[in-house]
This record gives C-alpha cells, sequence and structure tokens, in this order.
C-alpha cells in the first residue's frame, strides 16, 4: 500500500474506477472523477505493479461552499470526504479494502485532526448505510436530491464521536493487519514531500497531552520520580557505550517532564561538555521542573513544535514520549529539523507488545492500549518509521523489567529485577482511566492474591542524522 500522487496515478486511479463503478456497477462514467481529485489524499493497494483497490479523503476547508450542497452546517475545522472505497472483484474477500478504509481514517485523524468526516451513499451503495454504521462509526445524516439521484449523507460530528470512531478505526486496522499484512507508509513524510504540509494539525495536535491528560499528578509525581532514577540506573551503561560526538555538544529533552532525570543525564560523565535544555508541553511539570532547578535551562513547546532553530543541536533525547503521542511521524519530522547533520536522536521508552503475564493482566494492558489515544506499541515500528525520515540506525537495546526482586532493585546486564509492589506501581496509571476501572480491579485482585510474574521491556533506540 502507498499514498498516490494524483499527477503520477491519475491514469491508474481513473481506470481502477471505471472497472469497478461503470463496468461493473453500471454507474455512469462521471461518478469516476471528482473536483478536488487533485488536492485528494489517495491511498492504494498494489499487487504486481497493479493498483487492484483505492480509497479517497477529500479535505474541505472551513465554510467551503460544497457542503452546504450536501447539507452539512459550518464547523470550525476541516471536514474530511471518505469515498471511492472500492477494488476489483478478483480481489475481494482478503481484508484490502478493509484495511484501506481504516489506515486512511486513521492516518488522516492522526495528521489532520478533522472536526467532522462525512460520506456520500448513490445507488446500490445506498443500501451499505448499516455497514458503514457498524464498521466505521458513521450515522445517517440526511438525504440529498430526488428521484435516481437520491444520496445518503453520513457523518461523524463532534470530538466525542470522532474520538471513538478513530479508536475503532486503529483497532480494525490492527485486526485487519493479521489478515492483510502490508505497512502503510507515513502520511505525514508523503504530505510534506508533495509540499503539502500546511495541511499537518501541528498545532492542533501541539496542544494536546495524552500523558497529563486522564491522570492525576499529585497521584502520577511520586511514580514519575520513582521511574526517574530506575531510568538512570538503567540508561548509565548505555550513556557510557553511546558516541556522543566531540563535546562540547548541545542536547535537547523533549518532552522533559519534571526535569529530574534530565539533570541526572546532564552531570553523568559520558556528557561532560555537554548544554543541555529541556522542552515540556505541560505547564504544571514545566513549572515543577524550572522550581526543583532555577539554574537549568527549560522552555515549553511540544514533541511536533520546540520551538528550536533548524539544525540547532547535536543530540535529541526523548524519554518514555513517543508512548504519549498521537502522531509520532510528525515527532520524527521535527526532530529531523532541528538535529545538525551527524546528530544523534536518542529514544527511550516502554514497549507493551514484550508484556509477559496472567491473561488477566495481559488484558488490562491490551484494554489500555484500546483506549489510550496514543500508542504504547509504538518501539515495535520505530525502526521502520525512523528510516522514512532519513535516520540511520546506531544501536538498539533492551532491558526486561520483572517483578522476581527483592525490597531494592537490582541490575544485571539487560534486566532490572524489582519487588513485587514496585512492578505493579510501574502499571498502577492504568487504572486511573474510567474507561479501564473494571479491567484494573481484576488484575489488580488476581496479582495482589498469586505469586504471578510478570515483565515487561523497556528499550533503547539510537538513530543518526546523516551528514556532518
Amino acid at each position: 500500500m502507498r499514498w498516490l500522487r494524483w499527477a503520477d496515478d491519475r491514469e491508474a486511479i481513473l481506470a481502477l474506477r471505471h472497472a469497478v463503478f461503470v463496468e461493473e456497477q453500471g454507474f455512469p462514467s462521471d461518478i469516476i472523477v471528482h473536483p478536488r481529485d487533485e488536492t485528494g489524499i489517495h491511498l492504494g493497494a498494489f499487487l504486481g505493479g497493479q493498483l487492484v483497490a483505492g480509497v479517497t479523503a477529500y479535505v474541505f476547508e472551513a465554510g467551503a461552499p460544497e457542503l452546504a450542497a450536501y447539507g452539512l452546517p459550518p464547523v470550525d475545522g476541516v471536514t474530511v470526504q471518505y469515498t471511492k472505497r472500492l477494488e476489483l472483484a478478483a480481489y475481494r474477500g482478503h481484508g484490502v479494502t478493509e484495511a484501506l478504509g481504516a489506515n486512511i481514517v486513521r492516518y488522516v485523524f492522526e495528521c489532520l485532526r478533522p472536526a467532522r468526516s462525512f460520506l456520500v451513499l448513490a445507488g446500490v451503495h445506498r443500501k451499505l448505510q448499516d455497514h458503514y454504521r457498524k464498521l466505521f462509526n458513521f450515522r445517517h445524516h440526511g438525504d440529498v436530491g430526488e428521484g435516481d439521484d437520491v444520496r445518503t449523507v453520513m457523518t461523524i460530528d463532534g470530538d466525542a464521536a470522532l474520538r471513538t470512531a478513530y479508536l475503532k478505526m486503529r483497532a480494525m486496522a490492527e485486526s485487519v493487519h493479521r489478515r492483510c499484512p502490508v505497512v502503510v507508509p507515513s502520511l505525514v513524510r508523503a504530505l510534506v514531500d508533495e509540499g503539502r504540509a500546511g495541511l499537518l494539525a501541528s498545532d492542533r495536535l501541539g496542544r494536546e497531552n495524552h500523558y497529563v491528560g486522564p491522570l492525576s499528578l499529585a497521584d502520577e509525581l511520586p511514580r514519575l520520580a520513582a521511574q526517574n532514577r530506575l531510568l538512570y540506573a538503567e540508561q548509565r551503561p548505555r550513556l557510557a557505550a553511546t558516541n556522543w560526538g566531540p563535546a562540547p555538544r548541545r542536547l535537547l529533552d523533549v518532552g522533559t517532564g519534571t526535569g529530574v532525570y534530565l539533570q541526572m543525564m546532564a552531570k553523568d560523565p559520558a556528557l561532560v561538555g555537554t548544554v543541555v535544555r529541556g522542552v515540556e508541553l505541560s505547564p504544571q511539570l514545566l513549572a515543577y521542573a524550572r522550581f526543583s532547578f532555577p539554574h537549568a535551562d527549560f522552555v515549553a513547546g511540544s514533541a511536533y513544535a520546540t520551538g528550536e532553530p533548524d539544525a540547532a543541536h547535536d543530540v535529541v533525547t526523548a524519554n518514555f514520549v513517543l508512548i504519549h503521542l498521537r502522531n509520532p511521524d510528525l515527532a520524527l519530522l521535527e526532530f529531523w529539523r532541528i538535529l545538525r547533520p551527524g546528530g544523534l536522536l536518542y529514544i527511550v521508552d516502554v514497549n507493551d507488545t514484550t508484556f509477559t503475564g496472567p491473561d488477566v493482566i495481559r488484558t488490562m494492558v491490551e484494554e489500555h492500549h484500546r483506549w489510550h489515544e496514543a500508542d504504547r506499541r509504538i518501539l515495535a515500528t520505530l525502526p521502520r518509521r525512523a528510516a522514512e525520515f532519513g535516520f540511520e540506525p546506531v544501536a538498539r537495546h533492551s532491558t526486561t523489567v520483572r517483578n522476581t526482586g527483592g525490597a531494592e532493585p537490582t541490575f544485571a546486564p539487560d534486566e532490572i529485577r524489582l519487588g513485587r509492589m514496585s512492578m505493579w506501581g510501574v502499571l498502577s496509571f492504568m487504572g486511573q482511566r474510567e474507561e479501564l476501572e473494571e479491567a484494573f480491579q481484576a488484575a489488580q485482585e488476581h496479582y495482589l492474591g498469586t505469586e504471578c510474574e510478570i515483565s515487561l521491556n523497556v528499550e533503547t533506540h539510537v538513530y543518526r542524522k546523516p551528514g556532518g
């Protein structure tokens, strides 16, 4: 699957539409074109070089006159129409169009953050209303036209409904991937390469904080402080083994939080001669960092918009950040921009795909993934994503954290052993989400009532921006 360019793929797209809509389904030939095709977002599936399936999203700015023709009132933000979802008859039944539909809704939402989505059903397709309601969360809005030209408009309106649809489509894309294991490349990369970066909702995404949002900071700060200490103890040999390049060097820590870990890292012998700065989105955490370390350098900013100049840093670090981002690709774009050629990108995060333990606790972890707006499995796909943005892999390490230790943590190569209650504290934040109340209660009762063992991996990924 790949994102298509109308200028390059126009003939293939029109041929596919003609084969399905006109030759097979009997629609008039004018259905194969749309006034906004040239600016549409097209996703296609290829087999042996042939375009066998496709789907398109059209983006309407606020107040676009075409929307009134569908009976759609003005909204504050862009409206996206999903349409032209089709495949050649010979390739149906393998999950291809399901994968196309789920992925275009997912990635358009992550990149554009639309205020409304809609689709229009005509002819025999009007019978699919129940299908789109159940599968994609669309709701009947109204009918337009008369007689044989009547068309049904279905919409997803409002932040809550759009969020639900997004999470549903993300889960569907992951499920269909097991039947149709193809990779959809980065939409961020595609839009930037086409000179359409203006479509990216960087400002709106930058105001979202999926870490702080569902949590109580009063409850979270003690856990975060303990995590900072564990992280530094685990990272010391990783820091020592990394070639940071010659001093003096500049390091930017994105999503620095309380600033505690950054100050520990700044004093590490491996980073002598490094000028550090922390960037933090949360006003509460930024205030905490500035109060705790008044002589340190902390600024407001997000992973999508750090506010730093181009090529300003020799090192960019992001510790337990990517798992809280709606759009990690947009962050990779920003990291590339602010790194000098030859600079290092140093990422540390948990990877929930590595969890081992009883099914009832695994269910809690999976339920958290279902409801978490970001992706705690991002490290499983990070090498591919980083490569799309030009980063070269330098090193990758994994440390398994187990609950088989004593009162104090014990460290061994690639392993940390925690006491049972300390390990449960690593996962306890999941219980602060309302949607997980039942799953968390069941998991906690099982954990406290048994001697079960659980583990989870913390991974370190190091990449380099070529050049320099």
